[in-house]
């Protein structure tokens, strides 16, 4: 592939990104991909085939993206550093990279054979959580009675944070301050493990 064809395919990847954490999987077209990517129809297909291709397409790219960060836990941490370094990293993520927040929260909120595809991307980064927490608990760091509950609310806090919701009227800044969002969302997380902080 030359370079202009690898640039080409990139901006329509880019393009669909953008596309599908707007409007989700069902409200984004081929077309408006095209329009946003500045690329022919001929294009997307020849490079991705098809709407349903480009869309995994875009969540391996993403994918690969979190292997990354992921690679930057520290295994050798205690639990309470280990909670709060995977915090910080998902909340990074989550400021970084917007339009992966989007499609992830699209999926969840839908019933969707794609929502399988999400799962399995998510799985190394909530076992590495589940890991962490069973490992507090282990060390009587982290207090809770059902692993699987203090999970769902851990990964309810990170996803869905407060300054999205409509029903809440938050200032702006809150949804600007990386780092007090990881602060703030760590002592939230802390407190609710009875773990000093």
């Amino acid at each position: 592939m030359t370079q202009k064809q690898d640039e080409s395919k990139k901006r329509i990847l880019e393009a669909a990104k953008i596309c599908f954490a707007a409007e989700g999987f069902k409200g984004t077209s081929i077309r408006k991909i095209c329009e946003t990517a500045d690329a022919n129809l001929a294009l997307v297909s020849y490079y991705y085939g098809s709407k349903e291709k480009l869309y995994f397409s875009v969540i391996e790219y993403l994918y690969h993206d979190i292997e990354q960060k992921l690679g930057k836990l520290n295994g050798n941490n205690e639990p309470r550093a280990a909670l709060i370094q995977f915090i910080t990293i998902f909340l990074n993520m989550r400021s970084d990279d917007k339009q992966f927040h989007m499609i992830l929260r699209h999926e969840l909120s839908s019933d969707s054979s794609r929502t399988e595809i999400i799962s399995s991307i998510l799985t190394p980064l909530f076992d590495r959580l589940r890991s962490i927490l069973t490992e507090g608990k282990k060390q009587n760091i982290f207090h809770f009675d059902s692993l699987d509950r203090v999970l769902t609310f851990i990964v309810s806090v990170l996803i869905y944070p407060v300054y999205d919701s409509f029903l809440i009227p938050i200032p702006n800044e809150m949804s600007t301050d990386v780092q007090k969002d990881v602060e703030e969302t760590a002592n939230f997380i802390l407190a609710g493990l009875h773990c000093p902080l």
